[in-house]
């Protein structure tokens, strides 16, 4: 069995996908699941929308100018962290929770929230139908975000994707909607984010031990653990603060299987395809 990769789904290594690809098929549909990331891997922007239309930013966007301000310092400070390799466990609780703490200290206001990200956040092209295929062949998928998991759940409804898991923080609200807190054992940050630390993936993955695993960020890759059991897919579509020159395929190349920067699932469906052939 050789498998013909999808167009526009790039290998780093073309012998090793290859294997790997096999293996899966091995296996089949029984023997696999689907982890995917949230936040700019089954989202996209609208036409027209802010480049940065993360559940974070929009939450951000309805702070106060004062708290808009606090939100910044917050988001540069950890974020040049995070760009330079160097953000702990540790840290990233304290970016996470402190920007919890703006949002009830501000009174945001979740439905609010949702309305503007449904506005701004739509669907990349060919997610929905691999959703469908998953479904059709009982296949699991899970999303795990270090988003909010409401917004989340909102936006699946909008765009009928029925994962079979969203593993991402709960928010705790008022009667009106106004963030109050959030649950403190549900926290998903961007360190983990990992099959390995939520008991939910852990049983999936014991009955079907074959990972297929899509995100944007190189972070993305430690969402499964394992190397031969996983097939790790990067959607290169960077922010403003990130670039997509050749220096990043090396890197991106380094944690990943393969990378699509069509902008399309469409690559990633069709890996899912050969696999449960």
């Amino acid at each position: 069995y050789r498998p013909t990769l999808p167009n526009e789904l790039e290998a780093g290594n073309l012998p090793t996908l290859e294997a790997k690809i096999a293996d899966f098929a091995q296996v089949g549909a029984n023997g696999v699941h689907v982890v995917f990331d949230f936040d700019r891997t089954l989202t996209v922007k609208k036409p027209g929308a802010d480049d940065e239309v993360t559940t974070w930013h929009i939450l951000g966007e309805h702070l106060p100018p004062e708290g808009k301000a606090e939100y910044r310092d917050l988001f540069q400070k950890y974020r040049g962290i995070e760009l330079r390799g160097e953000l702990t466990t540790a840290t990233a609780v304290e970016w996470w929770s402190a920007s919890f703490e703006l949002y009830i200290k501000y009174g945001v206001n979740l439905p609010e929230i949702e309305h503007d990200f449904l506005n701004k956040a739509s669907i990349r092209p060919g997610v929905a139908e691999l959703f469908e295929l998953c479904a059709d062949r009982n296949i699991p998928t899970v999303i795990l975000s270090a988003g909010i998991s409401d917004v989340i759940e909102i936006w699946c409804r909008r765009y009928n994707i029925e994962p079979s898991l969203i593993i991402s923080t709960a928010l705790i609200m008022d009667a009106m909607g106004k963030i109050t807190g959030w649950e403190e054992d549900s926290l998903v940050h961007v360190l983990n984010k990992s099959e390995a630390t939520h008991a939910e993936l852990v049983n999936i993955r014991k009955s079907r031990p074959k990972t297929l695993l899509v995100g944007d960020s190189m972070d993305d890759a430690a969402m499964s653990s394992g190397s031969g059991d996983v097939i790790r897919v990067r959607i290169l579509d960077p922010r403003g603060d990130e670039v997509a020159n050749e220096q990043e395929t090396q890197r991106t190349f380094e944690k990943f299987d393969a990378l699509i920067r069509s902008g399309s699932m469409r690559p990633f469906l069709e890996l899912v395809e050969l696999v449960i052939q």
